[in-house]
């Protein structure tokens, strides 16, 4: 089973949507910052790695503000160069478009983004430091296996649909949730990152002047997305692979939830891609949705009727999802992985579900009022208790 799991998601996807973005406002309102006169590497400090990560449409490396006292770490994500075969105005406004969204969100489950800097013809994001790393390195050296708990794996999963409930509430599709975007602090947090295709669908995008830098101003009608690629494929929802129609951005984004926890939870996804053409395991899959649905034309999956799914799903195969989590978030996931992206659950449904309401969470749902740019956890502390331990083994 584990063998034929897909591995880590392949490059390029991300970047093809990069350059079939969604249509963008005429002018940003971002101020900038010149890298080099604001920060200074962190090679002086021994056993301390410069560069963190790496990606195919940018690097991400470690630097201090010059002169802090504090010397606290900041991750610079500093962009790829501009494609020769883009104008340099496009590429100037899908910079600033991904900065301005970042730096809107204030969510304790999303990366805080704190400035947008040049340096020469380079532009870079300055942002905090999860000093954790990826959540996929965790999962690939089998710490869900080893280590973490179940009730870790809840909490991990409700962080998830918290910050992606953040985002739709405030008008704002991720469109690239996976475990490569999920990072985890020093205090063993989970939090979203990397906005380079995510999708204002309502309201005004935050980049413009008259939102003041703020994300959810005049929510309106969703706005769907245009056909395409966007994501990366083990994550991608069907109708959306299918490209055939405009959609809600938002559900794909409960799809990819519901594949990162499975993927924690197994070590790998349930499918290489939700394509019945081409994918065996989730032929099979579609094949056992199309014949419930036939019996049960409403879709109302209860406590005692509920499509009968192969593979990981099933209950008759050992180390199955429900033995390793329960029933009730088996149902749950399937609810969330339905083909039909209109009677798939919404992220405010997953977390008003029973199962939802009873996992325990160590992180707040949201930062107080008046904290702005949270730069650490102390104003968490007074609104949560610690209930687990999600530092990863050394």
């Amino acid at each position: 089973l584990m063998a034929t799991f897909s591995f880590q998601s392949g490059e390029g996807v991300g970047l093809k949507a990069r350059r079939m973005s969604m249509s963008l406002p005429d002018e940003f309102h971002v101020d900038t910052c010149d890298l080099n006169e604001q920060f200074t590497t962190t090679t002086h400090i021994p056993f301390l790695k410069k560069t963190v990560g790496k990606g195919a449409t940018a690097v991400v490396k470690l630097m201090q503000k010059k002169n802090d006292p504090a010397r606290l770490n900041y991750a610079i994500k500093t962009y790829r160069a501009r494609d020769s075969k883009e104008k340099e105005v496009d590429y100037v406004q899908k910079v600033k478009s991904e900065y301005s969204i970042a730096h809107s969100l204030r969510h304790p489950n999303i990366v805080n983004s704190f400035a947008l800097c040049t340096s020469g013809n380079t532009w870079s994001n300055c942002m905090e430091y999860c000093q954790y790393g990826e959540m996929y390195h965790w999962v690939e050296k089998g710490c869900f296996k080893n280590s973490f708990s179940v009730d870790d794996r809840n909490c991990f999963f409700k962080q998830l649909l918290r910050g992606v409930d953040y985002l739709h509430s405030h008008g704002i599709a991720h469109r690239d949730i996976k475990l490569e975007n999920l990072l985890l602090t020093a205090d063993g947090h989970l939090k979203i990152t990397d906005f380079g295709v995510s999708d204002v669908f309502s309201g005004e995008h935050p980049g413009i002047r008259k939102t003041d830098g703020k994300c959810g101003q005049n929510m309106g009608p969703i706005r769907l997305c245009n056909p395409g690629i966007c994501g990366s494929l083990p994550y991608i929802s069907p109708e959306v692979l299918r490209g055939h129609q405009r959609y809600d951005p938002r559900a794909l984004d409960v799809w990819a939830c519901a594949i990162v926890y499975l993927t924690m939870t197994f070590g790998g996804g349930p499918w290489n891609e939700a394509s019945p053409d081409t994918d065996v395991k989730y032929r099979a899959y579609k094949k056992g949705w199309d014949e419930w649905l036939v019996k049960n034309p409403d879709g109302e999956i209860t406590d005692s009727n509920w499509p009968k799914l192969p593979g990981l799903f099933s209950t008759q195969v050992p180390g199955n999802l429900t033995s390793r989590s329960s029933p009730a978030m088996r149902r749950l996931l399937i609810k969330m992985l339905h083909p039909d992206p209109d009677a798939r659950s919404t992220i405010t449904d997953v977390l008003s579900s029973n199962v939802m309401k009873h996992v325990e969470c160590c992180t707040a749902e949201s930062y107080e009022e008046d904290c702005c740019a949270p730069t650490s956890s102390k104003n968490l502390k007074k609104q949560i208790i610690k209930k687990h331990n999600h530092v990863p083994p050394k």
